[in-house]
């Protein structure tokens, strides 16, 4: 009897007070997934509130026991659902925890990703407070290697070319399995991030800037002697079109050290090499300026643009546009004058034709932004010669190392 009576209590304290089971389903970089399960037979899906640290918000369905919400940067949410059993009574309540604990559920991953340029062994290097279970590169399963610090993630199988995708597949306190995905790139054997990483620098801030109503980002660097892209770099800018009045802007220079990718361009034989860690990856055909519109020397690829807008005295031509010569891509270079970009008349490729850029087919210029690092060297050339297997060889960056050997001392 006791026992009859224990399950009857049982019954109307969840259908009073706590009649659905809510717990963390999923956990993305703008979404939180909730699982809501009722405890009785549903008449209609349960309306789910939920209290945040900044007031009230709702969730949205899903799919089946499933919500989702925008997340706002909580740290923790409540819970407040409403429901109808099939007698037509509103039921509230929940019974998992009263706060549910988004912490866990953002814990820092810092990921880098390195292929060995001897045997083109991939090494992922991961430090993160989780337990990490498995990991792949598309149907590649990784070794996992637990160290002091985080983790290894290690294969020596070749990765296809081009796109890759890397799952890491993480266990959470509360037992559940959270995958994190990450965009690589493979090209000849060679992977790194999709559009690359950013290459090391080092900055020289001399001032500050309020920006004033009407400026824009190149106004501002015209008056401080400084690029467009120094200003984004220091600054963190996404999108230099979005500054706006009274924006403080820190006001200085950048430069970059050695890096794992480097472009060596030769005007003599029209063509553009790729290396990475000092091995050379892909040799591609190029279109050059005319006479010596583009001068050999030492750039910095300083902005990666996907459709370049072109800007022609004064003139705006849209991305895609048959009278815009950018093409599909366009890498900037430290140097305002100078660029790497695709093209819209493919037959001039391996011409003396441009103003000063470097033009490419557009897969393959696609195919460079995808692979090198922001903040690669561009070394220009001008020699009847191959490109050598191992950039050591060429005189030019035996130079370029040793001067940014110099700046790191200094």
């Amino acid at each position: 009897m006791k026992k009859i009576l224990s399950l009857i209590f049982l019954y109307i304290f969840l259908i009073t007070f706590g009649a659905h089971y809510v717990e963390i389903e999923t956990v993305t970089s703008t979404e939180v997934l909730l699982s809501v399960t009722p405890y009785y037979e549903p008449s209609i899906s349960p309306k789910v509130y939920l209290y945040t640290p900044t007031g009230f918000i709702i969730a949205r369905k899903a799919g089946n026991n499933l919500y989702e919400f925008r997340d706002g940067n909580y740290s923790w949410v409540i819970p407040i659902v409403y429901g109808k059993n099939n007698l037509n009574q509103i039921v509230t309540g929940v019974v998992s925890n009263v706060i549910l604990d988004l912490r866990e559920y953002k814990k820092s991953i810092n990921l880098k990703v390195y292929t060995d340029p001897e045997s083109k062994s991939l090494v992922a290097k991961v430090e993160t407070e989780y337990t990490i279970v498995k990991a792949k590169v598309d149907d590649i399963r990784l070794d996992v290697i637990k160290t002091s610090e985080g983790y290894l993630l290690i294969t020596k199988k070749p990765r296809k070319e081009f796109r890759n995708q890397l799952i890491i597949t993480i266990r959470l306190k509360n037992g559940k399995e959270k995958k994190v995905e990450y965009n690589l790139f493979t090209l000849n054997g060679f992977t790194t991030y999709l559009r690359g990483d950013f290459t090391p620098y080092i900055t020289n801030i001399f001032g500050t800037h309020t920006v004033k109503k009407g400026e824009i980002l190149w106004e501002i660097a015209n008056k401080y002697g400084v690029r467009t892209a120094d200003l984004q770099i220091i600054n963190k800018l996404e999108d230099p079109n979005k500054i706006y009045p009274g924006m403080k802007l820190k006001i200085g220079t950048v430069q970059f050290l050695e890096g794992l990718t480097t472009v060596v361009v030769n005007l003599s034989t029209s063509r553009l090499a790729v290396y990475y860690a000092g091995k050379l990856v892909k040799i591609f055909p190029v279109a050059i300026g005319r006479s010596d519109a583009t001068p050999p020397g030492i750039y910095w690829i300083l902005d990666k643009q996907i459709d370049p807008a072109l800007y022609w005295y004064g003139e705006y031509i849209p991305p895609r546009s048959p009278i815009n010569g950018l093409g599909t891509r366009f890498l900037q270079f430290s140097n305002p004058t100078y660029g790497i970009h695709g093209t819209t008349k493919p037959w001039e490729i391996g011409r003396r034709i441009s103003h000063g850029c470097i033009r490419m087919f557009n897969f393959d210029v696609e195919t460079l932004d995808a692979f090198v690092n922001l903040g690669s060297p561009v070394i220009v050339i001008k020699e009847y010669k191959n490109f050598p297997d191992n950039l050591s060889d060429l005189p030019e960056f035996t130079a370029f190392k040793e001067k940014m050997l110099l700046t790191k001392v200094n």
